[in-house]
């Protein structure tokens, strides 16, 4: 891959990172944090849990790109719904869950896209 679009994505992840920011300071999840809301514990397990999924999956596939971007993409998914579910379920009057939906829906889009211009790379 060129080390160009390497920064580039790189950039990008930084930027994800400042929109959620953007979107807890919005919706105003510091303030329930800061009021006794575990609004952290969900992404917490589900980070680690995507991070152990992420590496048993590259440790088991790594002949086909396509395989392994089709199952990255399908442990995104489960663990973002898990995520947004549990959230919308068990943190009742928080809006957390309308902010994992937002970010995980453009994270998902660039996912895709970058699934997309690594595939052509390649080929």
């Amino acid at each position: 891959m060129d080390t160009s679009l390497l920064f580039i994505w790189l950039l990008v992840i930084f930027g994800f990172h400042f929109f959620r920011m953007f979107l807890k300071k919005r919706f105003g999840i510091d303030k329930e944090a800061q009021a006794g809301v575990p609004v952290n514990k969900f992404e917490r397990w589900n980070g680690w849990l995507t991070v152990a999924a992420i590496i048993a999956l590259a440790i088991v596939i790594q002949g086909s790109l396509e395989k392994f971007a089709f199952w990255l993409f399908l442990i995104f998914f489960m663990g973002s719904v898990a995520q947004i579910y549990l959230e919308w379920k068990y943190l009742k009057g928080s809006r957390k869950y309308q902010v994992s939906l937002l970010y995980f829906s453009v994270v998902a889009v660039a996912l895709v896209a970058f699934i997309k211009v690594v595939s052509s790379q390649v080929s």
